[in-house]
């Protein structure tokens, strides 16, 4: 018997003895008692997404709040005629003040809350500032100028030091520089820029670290739930980022919701360093049971072994997903940055209502990714579908995105119309993060930190193109027509990212992700060695069954 069955067979006595006495104690020996500890981590690490896309959406919100004159009141004429004589827009736009009283946390509508929102301007009338479109493009695209050179390092550093000490400084420095923030504003246009590049660069590490971290955490049949959950933090992040921050700028004024969110950032900074752990070999109160069943499902990988940057920057399958994942990131980018926008100049909300529907398509993706993360995992689990064709037809909800946003531009005026198609192409892209985003962790195993950080720096280019583009569309015109374009190309650019998972798309381990020992053994070698994989996964499956039976 070699050390492997060996190390299996303990691993199965342990799980048991483990399981048979928490039986008979009627509780679990880990102190996460119901919560198994994966998933205490998963959700960790939605609080540090959560955090992200709060710095990351927030800003679009207080850049409207910090500019003095909202483009619909200076020199476009043709706007103001083409939405703000619609006489349904007045009764409807009740309707939204309740709906974004409502999500910011207000048990209702009432005269108080007017007066408040007509005086609330009063405190920051003097912090205003006088910025066109391609200036408000710029210093919302600066987050991603520095966001993008991080990325690579990210997924290094994370393989390195380990995602627990990566993350808790990224929260650190970001958090830090958010009190910042408002100094900068002050000192002028440039030193904002400046800042808001370091708050991305910072936070850049973020997704790589968090994938390299599930990739020891994450057996393959729960990868999809335990990203999912991870992942909703982007939808709480960005609902805060919306909806918190309009209902903090109307009480507060925009410096000080910095303030609090720099505040609170700290604080879950510390929260984070007492609770996180590496792997289940570094948790101190992991069960047994749970770290044998992690550890046997886990694919073999290459943690600790030089990165082979040439074969993986030369792959053809990785570069498909690079460019799948561009096409997400430029309609996320699009909505996340320019609909609080186009919410002001097009559709005429005030700062509260804007917040809050800005935020609504977010809870539409939520639940989406909930349900499918479900779905998705009990099929592969069933494996009655290949599971490459599963992460297909996910990315397929690319073309649902493509035909709201053309729809979207044609509706015009019809608010109500609006907001309902950009919620259902959101709840469309929510297919993606459990369908789609795997496929690096199934492509590149114990890489994909690394790889989904090459992937995020060149999808995070996006993240400046996109407000260059739309401040170059819509600067002196914002009008529908202009926004029409707008909508037209981030069609286009959805489409063509279906098309490229259809004819690409992989989830098999590439040969440079794998052990090279098996592809140097001989034929009867490599029998011999299929035969002990047969035996071990058996083995594995014990432990499953046992690990799941008891626990």
């Amino acid at each position: 018997m070699d050390f492997a069955s060996l190390r299996s067979k303990c691993h199965i006595c342990l799980a048991v003895t483990q399981a048979s006495l928490e039986r008979k104690m009627g509780c679990s020996l880990d102190v996460t008692c119901c919560i198994p500890t994966r998933y205490s981590l998963a959700i960790l690490l939605m609080g540090v997404i959560t955090h992200f896309f709060t710095l990351r959406s927030n800003f679009s919100i207080i850049v409207v709040a910090m500019v003095k004159y909202s483009p619909k009141h200076t020199d476009n004429s043709s706007g103001e005629h083409e939405c703000y004589i619609n006489t349904s827009h007045d009764k409807y736009t009740k309707v939204h003040e309740n709906m974004a009283a409502a999500l910011s946390g207000f048990k209702g509508y009432n005269e108080t809350n007017v007066v408040l929102q007509e005086n609330s301007t009063e405190h920051t009338s003097q912090d205003k500032f006088s910025w066109d479109p391609i200036t408000q493009g710029r210093i919302l695209g600066a987050y991603s100028y520095g966001h993008v050179f991080s990325q690579v390092m990210g997924g290094f550093l994370e393989a390195r030091f380990g995602g627990k000490k990566v993350l808790g400084l990224s929260m650190l420095l970001s958090s830090v520089l958010t009190l910042f923030t408002p100094v900068a504003a002050f000192s002028g246009e440039w030193w904002l820029f400046v800042v808001r590049v370091l708050v991305g660069f910072v936070q850049g590490v973020v997704y790589p670290s968090t994938y390299g971290m599930l990739s020891r955490w994450a057996p393959p049949a729960e990868r999809s739930s335990l990203l999912t959950i991870a992942s909703l933090g982007e939808t709480f992040g960005v609902f805060i980022g919306f909806s918190l921050t309009a209902y903090l700028i109307v009480q507060c004024g925009w410096a000080v919701t910095l303030y609090i969110t720099g505040v609170v950032g700290l604080g879950f900074c510390c929260l984070w360093c007492f609770l996180a752990f590496d792997s289940p070999a570094e948790h101190p109160t992991i069960s047994v049971a749970e770290r044998t069943y992690i550890e046997l499902n886990l694919e073999d990988t290459k943690k600790g072994k030089d990165i082979p940057w040439l074969k993986m920057l030369s792959s053809p399958h990785l570069w498909a997903l690079i460019y799948i994942h561009c096409t997400d990131s430029w309609e996320f980018y699009m909505i996340l940055i320019c609909l609080p926008l186009y919410m002001d100049t097009i559709l005429g909300f005030d700062i509260n209502a804007n917040g809050g529907l800005s935020a609504v398509p977010y809870l539409a993706m939520m639940a989406t990714r909930i349900l499918s993360s479900l779905t998705i995992d009990a099929l592969i689990k069933q494996s009655r579908f290949r599971k490459v064709n599963i992460r297909k037809a996910c990315v397929l909800g690319l073309v649902g995105v493509a035909a709201c946003l053309v729809v979207v531009g044609h509706v015009r005026c019809d608010a109500t119309a609006a907001i309902a198609l950009l919620c259902l192409a959101m709840a469309m892209r929510g297919l993606m993060v459990p369908g789609f985003y795997p496929s690096y962790t199934d492509l590149t195993l114990g890489f994909s930190g690394v790889a989904f950080g090459v992937s995020n720096c060149v999808s995070n280019c996006t993240g400046f193109i996109v407000p260059l583009v739309v401040g170059v569309l819509t600067d002196g015109d914002q009008t529908i027509a202009a926004w029409q374009k707008v909508f037209y190309i981030g069609a286009a650019i959805s489409v063509s990212g279906s098309v490229m998972a259809l004819l690409f798309l992989r989830t098999d381990p590439v040969s440079w992700a794998r052990d090279p020992d098996e592809d140097s053994l001989s034929q009867p070698a490599r029998d011999n060695l299929m035969s002990d994989v047969r035996e071990s996964e058996r083995a594995d499956a014990e432990a499953v069954f046992l690990y799941e039976s008891t626990v």
